[in-house]
């Protein structure tokens, strides 16, 4: 049997509160990011609609839609004032089931599709919705050589003490190998202009800081376990994560940024 839980639900409020390392990683794509400003845009995993807002300030002869799988995420997000005329306008939508038809002439998503397991039919959906000729930016983490938080994660559940909550549980997270990504896009229905690896390091300042991120960002493991426990888990897994940087309060990851078309 295989366990499967829902990560949807993360607390837009809470998410606002620690979400520095994933706003300043997307910011740093999104100024790369060429655009005229007429454009439909589409931006999946918006989360609290940050960079859904900025997106808008950029297409004043355009749109912008944000989805996220997150009710609590898209109300988080709408509780902002729109930007008129380009919205944005907040949409609770899984990224497998987008209720859209070929509408778009941009997607972007920016650290939310290796939550995602079944990638290749999310990418799948970026090509229904986009127009002819529409284009795509992907960024997320990818496969490495150093263990992530999220694989660190699953070797903390599966350890005596946690795995007794975690039978038949499976990883709620991909990380795509850079060298066969462009081979999953194709077979989606994408064309592949680039794909960059870049390491990004990010300090949280102190083990504190890092633990906070770590309990909003881990809820799909601690959502498995009694409340009393979920503390003690992410400790274990701060603890274990430790000596991949080499010290508490740092983080780092592989980011994948794909560029594509249809």
């Amino acid at each position: 049997m295989t366990l499967t839980v829902s990560v949807a639900d993360w607390s837009g409020r809470d998410y606002r509160r620690v979400s520095g390392l994933q706003r300043a990683v997307a910011s740093e794509s999104l100024a790369e990011l060429v655009i005229e400003g007429g454009e439909w845009v589409l931006d999946i995993g918006c989360g609290d609609g940050f960079l859904t807002r900025e997106l808008a300030t950029r297409l004043p002869r355009g749109y912008v839609v944000g989805v996220d799988a997150s009710p609590r995420m898209v109300a988080t997000a709408g509780q902002v004032g729109h930007c008129a005329p380009a919205g944005p306008v907040f949409v609770c939508a899984d990224a497998l089931r987008l209720p859209f038809g070929a509408s778009f002439d941009m997607v972007v998503s920016f650290n939310a599709l290796h939550w995602v397991p079944r990638l290749g039919d999310a990418l799948a959906g970026i090509a229904a919705v986009l127009r002819p000729g529409g284009r795509a930016l992907v960024q997320l983490v990818c496969d490495s050589a150093r263990p992530s938080i999220e694989s660190t994660a699953m070797l903390v559940a599966r350890s005596p003490r946690w795995a007794a909550y975690f039978t038949g549980f499976s990883a709620p997270f991909v990380h795509p190998d850079p060298a066969g990504f462009g081979e999953l896009a194709e077979s989606s229905g994408l064309r592949v202009e680039s794909v960059t690896v870049r390491d990004h390091e990010w300090d949280f300042g102190s083990a504190e800081q890092f633990t906070a991120w770590c309990t909003v960002g881990g809820t799909a493991w601690t959502d498995l376990l009694p409340e009393a426990e979920r503390a003690a888990f992410v400790d274990d897994m701060v603890n274990a994560y430790a000596p991949v940087t080499g010290r508490a309060g740092l983080l780092r990851l592989m980011q994948l940024r794909a560029e594509l078309h249809t």
